[in-house]
């Protein structure tokens, strides 16, 4: 059977299938019941609203109150009990749901808090205790539960709750970064591996830009066109590592498969959702060089209003010159006609000036 060392008809078909796989898994419906003790922490309660405002139109999200909550019923793909003072009223509220088959993240200030449960094993295995010692640890306890229990339907939590999409694509990435190395090491025909590495990473970039909230369609083939290039690129390192790196060449394959993958994956993120760079002026505003940075923006913009003053008193004697220069010479000028936008083949209504329309 002869080799296969490049990337093929089949092969692009195959990613295309992966793109509509990826698209089918973010536009997912989701639904999402939240019940709180209003005795809870106001930081907590406050931080798991904040996770929970969903992105897409195909999430839904139901908070109730802990007190007032209608009795457990199936149909939830996940639910969040924010236990307060009642804690034993938060755990019955999560064993309920439990046994309806919805999995269950039970906040709490801390586990010890809970009591020893004798819950069947099914049932115990979709409670799970979030610790919440603050704001920022909830939410990050909350995102490594979520994305453990979702499954399947992990990407469309990721596109729907930005605040787990971080643990998600590291899911990914790890997941087909080592099934990449394990093709590196296995593969004994030379540059075999290359066209099962490629499709992997451009599935990886179609699932990240996926559970990154951005719709997968013929736009993303550019993703995969930079994803192909990188994948000669990358069999090109690992052609020349072997020649030079004195350890097995399957070592070395493995190595590049593992790095180029996540790689892969890097990128991906950061085009599809990059990181919000901080406001200089909070950077520096609690510094030793605040100070100095106010006083410098105080005196640029004394500076730009005194020019601005200078440039206007010029302007006007400018304006006061023109009409004497302009009276020897005089000319006609066309008259302007005005035109609405579908008179102009458009379908707005905005008014465009037009120059020149009496001209024959």
């Amino acid at each position: 059977m002869p080799k296969k060392s490049k990337v093929s008809l089949g092969d692009i078909a195959d990613i295309l299938r992966a793109g509509q796989r990826s698209e089918k898994d973010r536009s997912t419906p989701l639904g999402v019941l939240v019940v709180v003790d209003t005795s809870a922490a106001r930081d907590v309660v406050l931080a798991v609203k904040d996770a929970f405002m969903p992105r897409q139109a195909t999430a839904t999200v139901r908070v109730e109150s802990l007190a007032a909550s209608e009795p457990p019923a199936p149909g939830w793909d996940a639910a969040v009990v924010v236990a307060g003072a009642h804690v034993a009223a938060a755990e019955r509220m999560a064993e309920g749901l439990a046994r309806c088959g919805v999995p269950v993240g039970l906040v709490v200030d801390s586990v010890l808090d809970l009591g020893a449960n004798d819950l069947p094993e099914e049932v115990a295995a979709l409670v799970s205790a979030v610790p919440a010692s603050g704001a920022d640890a909830v939410r990050a306890n909350l995102a490594d539960w979520l994305v453990d229990a979702a499954g399947e339907k992990g990407i469309a939590f990721a596109a729907s709750f930005p605040f787990c999409r971080d643990q998600k694509v590291r899911e990914l990435v790890r997941t087909s970064a080592l099934q990449n190395a394990a093709v590196g090491a296995v593969q004994v025909l030379p540059s075999a591996d290359l066209p099962i590495m490629t499709v992997r990473q451009a599935k990886l970039a179609l699932d990240v830009a996926a559970a990154c909230g951005h719709p997968v369609s013929v736009a993303s083939s550019a993703d995969v066109a930079a994803v192909i290039a990188a994948g000669l690129a990358w069999r090109e390192v690992a052609r020349r590592a072997t020649q030079v790196v004195p350890v097995p060449q399957w070592a070395v394959k493995a190595a590049v498969g593992f790095a180029g993958t996540v790689a892969t994956g890097a990128a991906a993120r950061l085009r599809n959702d990059p990181p919000v760079l901080p406001d200089v002026g909070d950077l520096v505003a609690g510094s030793a060089v605040g100070p100095i940075v106010e006083a410098a923006a105080r005196v640029a913009s004394r500076a730009a209003k005194a020019v601005g003053e200078r440039t206007g008193a010029a302007s006007g004697q400018r304006q006061e010159e023109a009409p004497a220069r302009a009276e020897g010479a005089r000319r006609t000028l066309p008259a302007p006609c005005e035109a609405t936008g579908r008179e102009r083949g458009r379908d707005d209504d905005y008014v465009v000036i037009s120059g020149g329309c009496d001209e024959a």
